[in-house]
């Protein structure tokens, strides 16, 4: 088991995006959606992919960059869904993975998370999706994309902290005591506590501060170590909240904190 990790910084933001041909051509579905913040498939890259239902996106840097994390999520892929990277860095290959949208035991949302075991430098990135029969729209549509480097603090979060979920409901009672209810959204979050965090942590967590305040979305990945099911079914991409930073423990200046992070819907 590896640290916690949280990715901090979306270079697709800064990217030079392309991509496979827009649903119809309309810019509102263009490929510069997946750099954005909102989860809502109305506002999304929505692809019409190729005969087999395959969608991709490029992104490119004027000058190489560190990256570690990779996430796709927000769409209308099931999970049988699959998934290709490459990076390359002058023209050169020097990274590919490739995976399922599968979760531990078919529970949870289909996403895409990887982790390479240590960060590397590329200029390029293409991420490609394929449906495989999971798709039942004309289109394949991604909401929501991050790759970047990842920050782990220098111990790890405590047990104490906790993954729950939220959700949208319409409750009707009848006069017998009867519920009837309307299911609506739902939306997973993890409230992450901190009781260890070094001095060394503290630039990182101010920087958190300011992220939360903007709303800017941050990827959370509570084992990078874990196998490729579970850590698409327990990472987390959405706004963080972080509590005040505290030094409980006196001369022994082990940091403490909490943050709070919801998936973006």
């Amino acid at each position: 088991m590896a640290n916690c990790a949280f990715g901090l910084n979306n270079l697709l933001k800064g990217a030079s995006l392309t991509g496979s041909a827009s649903y119809y051509g309309l810019p509102q579905f263009a490929v510069s959606q997946v750099a954005t913040d909102q989860g809502n498939n109305t506002a999304a890259f929505w692809s019409v992919g190729d005969t087999n239902k395959t969608a991709w996106f490029q992104a490119q840097w004027p000058a190489a960059q560190q990256i570690q994390a990779f996430f796709v999520g927000r769409s209308n892929l099931g999970q049988g869904a699959t998934w290709q990277i490459t990076a390359s860095n002058g023209g050169a290959q020097v990274y590919s993975a490739g995976g399922s949208f599968a979760t531990l035991s078919g529970v949870g949302p289909a996403q895409l998370v990887h982790v390479a075991p240590n960060p590397i430098t590329v200029d390029t990135v293409k991420i490609s999706v394929t449906s495989n029969g999971t798709v039942t729209e004309s289109y394949i549509a991604i909401s929501l994309a991050y790759v970047g480097p990842i920050w782990q603090p220098v111990r790890n979060m405590s047990t104490k902290s906790t993954t729950g979920m939220d959700t949208g409901q319409t409750v009707n009672t009848g006069m017998a005591g009867a519920e009837f209810i309307s299911p609506g959204w739902m939306r997973r979050k993890a409230v992450v506590d901190h009781e260890s965090l070094d001095l060394a942590d503290v630039p990182v967590l101010e920087q958190i501060a300011y992220m939360a305040a903007s709303g800017t979305n941050v990827l959370f990945i509570p084992d990078p170590a874990a196998d490729p099911p579970t850590l698409n079914m327990r990472a987390l991409y959405g706004r963080i909240q972080s509590g005040d930073l505290s030094n409980p423990y006196g001369a022994a200046l082990r940091q403490q904190t909490t943050f709070t992070i919801t998936e973006r819907l």
